[in-house]
């Protein structure tokens, strides 16, 4: 197995190997912006991320950026740090006519260690306040930036997955078109 360096976000894999004892939906995930922190995006006074933000590698979403994730946790992590995320669902948005998805994960469920974010495993098993101030941050934080942003509804894990899926095959394709030699006509 080839070890991760985590300074080359470009190689890190999009899913974690697959563990015979766990029957969890994971994906790797570097943050970028812990929770309650503004330092990632020039947020408005008082604005903070709810929770740790960051991307999912070796995905390339329709604005051109890998695909973002929120990272439901107790506590924040930091900048650059590689998590393994539990996929719960996804939030659709179209920021200026372009969608602008944010999956939605907890962390990976450990033995022994309990966690508030292990009784989740889907987006409605969120309470619905917390699903609602969420959405309205994510709208809000983005119009204060002069984006137009429209809200499209939340879905559970398996449109998460479809959302991840397409934009892992997106990046794979990118790179093996940047990679393969030409030939000379």
């Amino acid at each position: 197995m080839q070890a991760i360096h985590p300074t080359r976000f470009e190689n890190i894999p999009t899913f974690p190997p697959k563990q015979k004892d766990r029957d969890e939906n994971l994906v790797h995930a570097i943050i970028e912006t812990p929770a309650r922190q503004r330092h990632k995006y020039a947020l408005a006074e008082g604005l903070a991320w709810p929770y740790d933000y960051g991307f999912i590698p070796q995905t390339l979403a329709d604005d051109g950026d890998p695909l973002d994730i929120l990272f439901l946790v107790d506590e924040p992590t930091f900048p650059g740090c590689l998590v393994k995320a539990r996929v719960i669902g996804i939030v659709h948005l179209k920021k200026n006519g372009i969608e602008n998805d944010r999956v939605l994960a907890c962390a990976a469920r450990v033995k022994g260690i309990a966690q508030t974010t292990d009784a989740y495993s889907h987006v409605d098993d969120l309470p619905k306040e917390n699903i609602a101030g969420l959405c309205r941050f994510l709208v809000d934080y983005s119009e204060d930036q002069g984006n137009d942003i429209t809200f499209e509804g939340v879905s559970g894990v398996k449109k998460a997955f479809k959302a991840i899926a397409e934009t892992a095959e997106r990046f794979k394709e990118q790179h093996s078109t940047k990679s393969a030699p030409r030939l000379n006509e």
